[in-house]
């Protein structure tokens, strides 16, 4: 263990007990991403707004 290891370490505590809980409309996993706090509900699943946008677009790429 290097010196920078253990200011990694101390980094990662901070960002895991400063982390505001997920915020969202529902309290529901995306369909994407997974993570939780998500803002829509389409097609019976819930979404963040951003994963819905890269979705539309991957779809259109698809057609």
């Amino acid at each position: 263990m290097g010196i920078l290891d253990s200011f990694k370490k101390k980094i990662e505590e901070e960002k895991k007990e400063d982390a505001p809980a997920a915020k969202g409309k529902y309290e529901d996993a995306c369909a994407l991403c997974g993570q939780g706090g998500t803002d829509k509900k389409w097609m019976g699943q819930y979404w963040h707004k951003k994963c819905m946008r890269v979705a539309k677009k991957g779809a259109r790429k698809m057609v």
